[in-house]
């Protein structure tokens, strides 16, 4: 595989250093916005975790938890691991090279107290599926951006349906995701989960969300909650204080809702 063209770039105003590629798929706010809805856990499975970014941000505030990661490209996969070295997280950081819709890709692969992968559970699972169905987007300018943003093989369903089958009861799990994908995330996940939680991102004030956050407990019964969300940007483009809390302070979303 050719080598690919990276850029270094700072995350939670500089804290973290992350390794990415120059073009294609990067990650941004997205990743340190999921990072947020994690609090409290000591285990941590983000599954398409790219090149680590979100998972590292968990690390970084709460440096105590165990991280694993699956991606399927496997130039994500290597600079996930060059990120964990980087910043320090290589001893609580676990990345899988794998396809999630092949079980074989997990041979070999532990996950909590050392049990096969597959047969563990998590405390909290983490994912920014990709945002677009098949047949419904434009190829990117590379492979590699086209499968993070289009869905391949496994569309949302079975996506979450992978999710929810590695977090372990009562453990939680959360979906960052376009807004208008929100009936299909709830169809997916409403079956076995409850508490589910929806945090509306909105651009700014008096526009309409373009993503959402949920979150849900599995094997919970409680009742659903819309949030207030955050507002990400004052009128003239500036972060508002809420999102600079929590893209460069780092902070939990549970201390702003």
């Amino acid at each position: 595989m050719n080598p690919v063209e990276t850029t270094n770039d700072g995350f939670l105003n500089g804290a973290l250093t992350i390794c990415q590629p120059k073009t294609g798929f990067r990650a941004g706010s997205d990743a340190v916005l999921l990072a947020a809805a994690v609090s409290g856990t000591q285990t941590i499975l983000d599954v398409g975790c790219g090149v680590g970014t979100a998972g590292l941000c968990v690390l970084h505030r709460l440096p105590h938890a165990q991280l694993w990661g699956i991606e399927l490209q496997q130039q994500l996969y290597e600079l996930a691991v060059v990120n964990a070295e980087t910043n320090g997280a290589s001893a609580s950081a676990t990345f899988i090279q794998a396809d999630i819709g092949d079980r074989t890709g997990f041979r070999g692969a532990k996950g909590p107290g050392d049990k096969p992968f597959l047969e563990c559970g998590f405390d909290h699972v983490i994912t920014n599926p990709p945002f677009y169905q098949k047949g419904r987007a434009r190829a990117a300018t590379s492979d590699a951006k086209t499968i993070a943003h289009i869905e391949g093989d496994i569309n949302l369903n079975d996506w979450l349906q992978f999710c929810l089958a590695r977090t372990r009861p009562k453990g939680s799990l959360s979906v960052i995701h376009r807004a208008d994908r929100l009936g299909d995330i709830l169809a997916a996940i409403s079956a076995g989960c409850g508490q589910i939680k929806i945090i509306p991102l909105w651009p700014e004030a008096a526009v309409s969300a373009k993503r959402v956050i949920v979150q849900a407990i599995k094997g919970d019964r409680g009742p659903m909650e819309i949030t207030r969300g955050v507002i990400l940007h004052e009128k003239d483009g500036t972060p508002t204080a809420a999102a600079d809390r929590l893209l460069r302070g780092g902070a939990a979303l549970n201390d702003l809702l």
